[in-house]
């Protein structure tokens, strides 16, 4: 029939047209039901505001901790510029137009009725302060490489780890600035939709495959992580000991459960959690090693440059430094991203101190004898030390599903198609969810492969998949976009260069 020979796109744009037309049965309906979904979850905040000449017509916002954690975990439903949220009226934050919605305005922009990109949703108008946006991004670099970093000291030595970690801080900012510039030039929002258009579709399938290989390596080394210390734990408060395998399999399958969460915001309490036990840790994690270092003084084997393990030291420093996949998020969410490189800035050297600060007393409170992880160091007896170990753990536990949920959504949109979904289908639902067992238990067998030698597999993790992402595509795609001149054109060839000399240099020497 006539109706039948319609192809894709006539049929998109019908539907767009339908549901543009003013008065429309379709358009009423989608209003309708964006204000009583609203006014149905929460009655007492989600009014709307009557005044149409008021700019700020929204929806009344979740308490102030609610909405700082539903907004970190944006991000990570956006992660590298991806669209990686189911989105669900009920669930996601609703701003309805500055203006009131009448018979002229348009439900879908002109986009919307031919293909939406992953970055679509990307381009409304961000609402973070530079204030908001600098925490958002410490929150995003604090995590569990600040704990490997003593170790990683010993391994270079106490002056040489101090300058090339500072170093590293610097150099990673000026690649990630040079992300956020080629986002400007090209207009687009996706860190892989940035490839595409400057080099193609191989050079996007390269970006996604270095942030999936990432992520998985560091999935797997917080389960190394969490099954030592709960180890650990469970062996000084009650004197059991408990092989690696089996704690690493009762994580594997708590994990299985909690990588069906497709919902990200429902990983709200868990990441609330997650960073209050971080935090706790690492300030008993300096009172004790000060109160030590106070009390014995330094250690007497300190080196300032250690020429034989000094490349392990390289991996666990980028690793330290990366997140590069939340730089286009938080960018994006500010009201001024042209303030973002002032804050970044600030973030990196409030970071780089820190970490070289935390870092340099446990290894000369330790010396020779700082272990991997530097919970292992501390006085085991002690009820804070052991508490440390387990809220750490958890830490660790509750925050490795939002780790994972970038790359298992990334996967699943490539594999199984975005338009792909189960909610109508149980044998596709299903099929996800196997996939995304098999995701767990790779990274389950990827931690055992790493358990060995925990600090250089972080070096490792940090070489192999962090130097191409942070290190080479930056600067590769800028000078595709935004290199004009000569000087830029071979500033963005020196990063390339280093950055492969680094990646095969330290591989080589970790393999």
């Amino acid at each position: 029939s006539r109706r039948s020979s319609f192809n894709l796109n006539e049929r998109r744009q019908s539907i767009a047209s339908a549901i543009n037309v003013p008065g429309g049965f379709r358009r009423e309906f989608i209003i309708k039901k964006v204000i009583n979904n609203s006014n149905h979850n929460n009655p007492k905040s989600s009014k709307l505001t009557s005044n149409t000449n008021n700019s700020n017509d929204d929806i009344t916002l979740p308490p102030f901790l609610t909405r700082n954690f539903m907004e970190f975990l944006s991000i990570y439903g956006h992660f590298a510029g991806e669209n990686l949220e189911d989105y669900d009226f009920k669930t996601c934050a609703i701003k309805l137009p500055s203006k009131s919605i009448d018979e002229e305005t348009p439900l879908l922009s002109e986009s919307s009725s031919t293909n939406i990109s992953s970055s679509a949703f990307n381009k409304q108008k961000g609402t973070a302060t530079p204030l908001k946006a600098f925490f958002l991004l410490f929150k995003a670099f604090i995590g569990t490489g600040i704990l490997f970093l003593p170790k990683a000291f010993l391994n270079g030595g106490l002056l040489f780890s101090s300058i090339v970690l500072f170093f590293f801080g610097l150099y990673s900012y000026w690649c990630y600035y040079l992300l956020v510039q080629t986002k400007s030039a090209t207009n687009v929002s996706s860190f892989g939709d940035i490839g595409l258009i400057l080099f193609g579709y191989k050079m996007k399938l390269l970006i996604l495959f270095s942030i999936v290989l990432s992520q998985i390596g560091f999935v797997a080394t917080y389960l190394v992580f969490t099954s030592n210390n709960l180890i650990a734990f469970i062996k000084n408060i009650f004197n059991f000991d408990v092989s690696f395998i089996f704690m690493l399999s009762i994580l594997c399958l708590i994990f299985m459960p909690l990588s069906l969460i497709r919902n990200i915001t429902k990983l709200s309490l868990a990441a609330l959690f997650a960073n209050v036990f971080i935090f706790f840790g690492l300030i008993v994690i300096v009172y004790y090693t000060s109160f030590h270092l106070i009390l014995n003084g330094p250690a007497n084997d300190i080196i300032f440059f250690n020429s034989n393990d000094w490349p392990l030291f390289i991996g666990v420093a980028i690793f330290s430094f990366e997140g590069i996949g939340l730089i286009i998020p938080i960018q994006e969410s500010m009201a001024q991203p042209e303030k973002f490189p002032k804050v970044m800035f600030l973030v990196i050297v409030s970071i780089s101190i820190l970490m070289i600060s935390i870092a340099s007393l446990c290894y000369m409170t330790y010396g020779s004898k700082t272990l991997t992880v530097i919970i292992l160091n501390l006085p085991q007896d002690s009820i804070f030390v052991n508490l440390i170990q387990l809220f750490y753990s958890l830490a660790i536990l509750l925050s490795s599903p939002l780790q994972l949920f970038p790359v298992i959504k990334i996967l699943e949109n490539n594999i199984f198609g975005p338009n792909l979904h189960g909610k109508f289908d149980w044998k596709i639902k299903w099929l996800k969810n196997f996939f995304r067992f098999s995701i767990v238990i790779l990274c389950t067998l990827i931690a055992i492969y790493g358990a060995d030698n925990l600090d250089r597999f972080v070096s490792l993790v940090g070489c192999l998949a962090c130097i191409p992402l942070v290190y080479m595509y930056p600067p590769m795609l800028h000078y595709k976009s935004c290199a004009k001149d000569k000087l830029a054109r071979l500033s963005d060839i020196c990063l390339v260069i280093f950055g492969g000399i680094a990646l095969i240099y330290t591989t080589s020497h970790l393999l």
